[in-house]
């Protein structure tokens, strides 16, 4: 007996629906006509049993059942609108007509007992009455009501898979028996190997994010895979304590707003729906509050929608408080409120107000009203009290921004007593901040109530991998000259010191060199052939974010006059534009130049519109603040990024591009999000994406790919394949040739699965890279391999990589080459011991005198590693001689020094630069022992101390010797005080800096000004 879906997945289902309570039946034993889509006596029943009133009115029991399946008819003229109009009867929420005329609302289903419910599982149903009849796999029924439909599927011919099914459900079964689907929650299609659950109405698609998988944020994706991960979905998803939750409150629907829409039926995904049902629980229990972390673009403001349906829907929360909930929507922008607002219309949710001002807010609280208020978290500056209800609950998207501060301290203080729920992709955890301890409930393990990670958004498909591609943009610069230039103005202007320091501090400022003219056209040059030769080949938009707003207008000049210059256009001939979003205030200060580009709400909200077409030549959005986070337009393909940025606002910066996205005219879909870096934040980016650690040994892993590593990758990849056809001409496209390969990859054999799995990722990765130059060589048996492919491959299998195909890439979309005026591309970071980098190793070997120097064929690695533990051995032995704390120190140096990450020749080089002075200082050391000079240990102990105090005792005047210790302590522990991770380029940190220093010198009667503060100053910018 072969295997087939009945006999694998399909009864799989079957067993496992019994396990979680289900009464299993054969779909001819259900106690229906052919022709019925409710089983009508156990709809009745269930009827009877939970409204007794009707047991002695048949007749408006009949009134009920007639009513339901007139609706369910009704599924012939619009599905989704049937389907949403018996989503509100199975609720209870449908008043039905009584026999005298009354209308009352009839419960169906039983949500708060679920032990009252009949649950029935039954395979092979039959629907009759269409064109031809039509057999359903396994449909799972609660009191007589077909909720779900699951097609399936046999796991073992690549010629078939869960889309198949879904094919199946969205082109043949919903167009032929829509009623079969009027009181539908959701539809499964699974072949064994991928489980993927959607909405009545949803395309089915390879990369679909809309028919979604489903699972458990406890789950690690890198573990649970393919049928592990298939029986895990089933169980969580198709049983009734997840079908009923999504039902009564998490389905919404969004009405089209014109003709060119279509009603859409929207379910959450189970990151959300995990998320939602915790917060209920929380609020029923009384817990102060909850931290959700999930991913960037995973849906948080549609979780806060579902969050605030379950908990207005539910008579319990009622019940506990004593009155209906007030749910409140903080965001930090107006532009997220009115996003926001829109979700929260699409959920249908009752009493949703936005007011309009604080005066309307304040009105609104105190009034103690039930309903949704969606707000920004501003209007509640100088509220003061408003309510001390304790069923108000506090939702706070962004919950990383504006939580602390004035404007978190207000809305607190607005409302003490209410449960304070905080959404965030980007949870901040330093010296000064913690959204983990702002918003974390104690009893939740590490402060976090739900956790969906980055690397699950992507193995689900809800998001996208970011692509960094690294640029190098070097100009050079006269210090000396500048510096004497810089005296002669100062000189001249009559400048006092302090006037010195702000004048300098700013002209050192980054923007200088951002402004500067050449830069600006250098840039602006790279990013418009970027974006010509890898995004708009596949109809993609582009993101520029620049430095101000005097940049933002400069690079929106330079960008449109580099099109103009190359003649850029559309596929229909129109020019490609430039937009300009950024706060510009309506004043009499404003700039005549930003007031071109002062927009209403309605003309932002209209701009970003054509943005999101595809055939809308709107190609660039320039910005400075706005629409750097919070923004999201799936089309956007790339983002530039030319300011510096940290942290969470980083994170939410470059993962701008990660939404999944479908061209509509090519159907290609997005593989990867790109960010093209020419700020040189790779570093930092790693550290954003890493985030704060929940646990002290969760790993770093980073979704930031270098494209480098890609090429890498497609030649790995291109050699297994090229091994399967081993001693075949790849040049060779005769039939002949074809035959021989397909000798090699037997359908069935193990080796056809192997090529196109291989194959499938060797194709993402060609088209994504392509022109990238470390593929030119293998370009001919790339695409030997793609007609292999092509002859064998599956029917279903994702259409959108071969550009050819689709013709969606074109080279007259490639225009001339990449102008190089001090923009270099960074394609490699790997790390090379140059001629520098031997002369520093030689170095140390000489100073420890080592017997075997380090040789250029040793691996980068390895000398490091040499290096270190040869000064280490040499540690060792001393401290097994003296616990002298210099040694201890040196030590701990070394130890700092192996925890360093080595990303490029740079940071090789100052590797060793430090070990080299490790190795000098131990050297040192070992001489003060041998010579008692405890000065010197103690000096070597705390280097920063004893070079201050060494400064110090050379510039202070005789008689003051005997209090330089005091001296040194105090700007020690002024400097660590006052001195912050990158105070050096602050203009606010550097003045704080020299000032404290000038209060202490001052303080001991010791000159302000000269070579005693400058080499203070210098010393302390170097080492704190």
């Amino acid at each position: 007996m072969g295997w087939t879906e009945a006999s694998t997945i399909q009864r799989s289902l079957l067993e496992w629906a019994e396990e979680a309570g289900w009464e299993r039946l054969q779909g001819d034993e259900l106690p229906r006509d052919e022709h019925d889509v409710i089983v009508g006596d156990w709809a009745r029943e269930a009827l009877l049993a939970l409204n007794p009133e009707l047991v002695d009115d048949s007749e408006s029991a009949d009134l009920a059942l007639h009513e339901l399946n007139q609706a369910v008819l009704d599924a012939h003229n619009g599905l989704v609108s049937a389907n949403e109009r018996l989503t509100v009867m199975l609720r209870g929420d449908h008043s039905f007509t009584t026999i005298d005329g009354r209308h009352v609302p009839r419960r169906l289903i039983d949500f708060k007992d679920l032990h009252n419910n009949r649950f029935t599982v039954a395979d092979e149903v039959t629907i009759n009455g269409a064109a031809k009849p039509r057999r359903f796999d396994v449909v799972y029924y609660v009191n007589g009501f077909p909720l779900v439909v699951a097609e399936t599927k046999t796991p073992v011919k690549h010629q078939v898979s869960w889309v198949n099914a879904a094919k199946d459900l969205h082109d043949v079964y919903e167009q032929e028996y829509p009623n079969f689907f009027a009181t539908n929650v959701f539809n499964v299609a699974t072949e064994g190997l991928e489980f993927r659950m959607a909405p009545i109405r949803a395309m089915p698609d390879p990369d679909s994010e809309i028919w979604a998988p489903w699972g458990s944020t406890e789950d690690d994706p890198k573990t649970v895979t393919s049928p592990a991960r298939v029986e895990r979905a089933a169980r969580l998803l198709l049983r009734p304590e997840t079908i009923l939750p999504i039902l009564k409150d998490l389905v919404m629907f969004r009405h089209a707003r014109d003709a060119s829409e279509v009603d859409i039926k929207f379910l959450p995904r189970y990151p959300q729906f995990e998320a939602a049902l915790g917060i209920h629980a929380k609020v029923l229990a009384g817990r102060p509050g909850g931290l959700i972390w999930h991913h960037q673009g995973s849906g948080k403001t549609e979780l806060m929608a579902f969050a605030a349906a379950r908990l207005l829907r539910d008579d319990t929360v009622t019940k506990r408080f004593g009155s209906a909930p007030t749910v409140i929507v903080i965001a930090d922008r107006k532009d997220l409120v009115r996003q926001t607002a829109e979700m929260f219309e699409t959920a249908g949710m009752p009493r949703m107000s936005v007011p309009r001002n604080r005066r309307e807010l304040r009105a609104l609280l105190r009034s103690g009203e039930p309903g949704v208020v969606i707000t920004t978290v501003h209007k509640f500056a100088e509220a003061g009290h408003l309510n001390n209800r304790s069923n108000i609950v506090v939702l706070v998207d962004e919950a990383h921004r504006s939580q602390e501060g004035k404007f978190g301290d207000a809305w607190r203080a607005a409302v003490p007593n209410a449960k304070f729920f905080g959404a965030t992709g980007t949870a901040i955890e330093d010296k000064d901040r913690s959204t983990f301890k702002l918003f974390g409930d104690p009893d939740d393990p590490d402060f976090v109530m739900s956790r969906y990670t980055p690397e699950q958004s992507i193995a689900d498909g809800f998001t996208k991998p970011v692509i960094v591609e690294g640029r190098s943009v070097g100009f050079n610069l006269d210090k000396e000259a500048l510096d004497e230039a810089f005296d002669e103005l100062a000189a001249e202007e009559g400048l006092d010191e302090e006037e010195k320091v702000f004048l300098s501090g700013k002209a050192s400022h980054i923007e200088t060199i951002l402004s500067n003219s050449e830069r600006v056209e250098a840039v602006c040059a790279d990013i418009v052939d970027h974006f010509l030769t890898y995004v708009a080949p596949l109809g993609q938009k582009a993101q520029v974010v620049a430095y101000n707003q005097r940049l933002v207008i400069a690079y929106t000049r330079a960008i449109e006059a580099e099109l103009e210059r190359r003649a850029a256009v559309m596929p229909d001939g129109r020019r490609r534009e430039v937009g300009v979003v950024m706060h510009v205030a309506d004043s009499k200060e404003t700039p005549k130049e930003h007031k071109k580009y002062l927009l209403t709400p309605e003309q932002e909200e209209a701009l970003k519109r054509r943005f999101k077409k595809v055939d809308d030549p709107m190609s660039f959005i320039v910005v400075t603040a706005k629409w750097m986070t919070g923004f999201n337009a799936p089309i956007e393909g790339v983002l530039y990024l030319d300011k510096p940025a940290k942290d969470s606002n980083l994170f939410q910066t470059i993962t701008r591009p990660n939404r999944p996205w479908k061209n509509p005219v090519t159907s290609q879909r997005k593989d990867f999000g790109r960010v093209v870096d020419y700020i040189g934040l790779a570093k930092a980016i790693g550290n954003a994406v890493a985030g704060p650690k929940v646990k002290d040994n969760e790993e770093d892993e980073l979704n930031v790919t270098d494209a480098s590593k890609l090429a890498g990758k497609f030649v790995a990849d291109l050699t297994r394949l090229l091994h399967l056809f081993d001693g075949i001409d790849t040049s060779d496209s005769s039939f002949e040739s074809l035959a021989q390969a397909h000798e090699r990859i037997p359908e069935g054999g193990t080796q056809r699965t192997e090529f196109i799995e291989t194959y499938v990722a060797l194709q993402t990765v060609w088209e994504f890279l392509d022109p990238h130059p470390m593929l030119r060589p293998f370009k001919g048996q790339y695409f030997w391999l793609a007609k292999v492919y092509e002859s064998i491959r599956p029917k279903d299998v994702s259409k959108t990589f071969l550009w050819a195909r689709l013709g969606a890439k074109t080279t007259d979309l490639i225009h001339g080459h990449m102008t190089d005026v001090g923009v270099k591309s960074m394609p490699s970071k790997t790390v090379t011991l140059d001629a520098a980098g031997l002369a520093l190793v030689k170095k140390i070997a000489e100073q420890l005198k080592l017997s075997k120097p380090q040789t250029p064929e040793s691996k980068a690695e390895d000398v490091y590693q040499q290096v270190l533990d040869s000064i280490e051995a040499r540690l060792r032995r001393r401290l097994a001689d003296t616990e002298s704390p210099a040694y201890r120190s040196l030590a701990e140096r070394i130890e700092r020094l192996r925890a360093k990450a080595i990303e490029n020749v740079e940071d090789s080089l100052a590797f060793l630069e430090e070990a080299l002075k490790i190795a000098q200082d131990v050297v040192a050391a070992d001489r003060a022992v041998e010579q008692g000079d405890q000065s010197a240990l103690d000096k070597l102990a705390d280097p920063k101390r004893g070079a201050l105090t060494q400064i110090v005792e050379e510039n202070t005047p005789p008689g003051l010797h005997k209090i330089v210790p005091d001296i040194v302590s105090r700007i020690d522990s002024i400097v660590a005080e006052v001195a912050y991770a990158g105070w050096s380029t602050s203009d606010t940190g550097d003045k704080r800096v020299r000032r404290e220093l000038r209060a202490v010198l001052k303080d001991y009667s010791l000159p302000i000004k000269g070579e005693l503060f400058d080499r203070t100053y210098e010393y302390v910018r170097e080492n704190y």
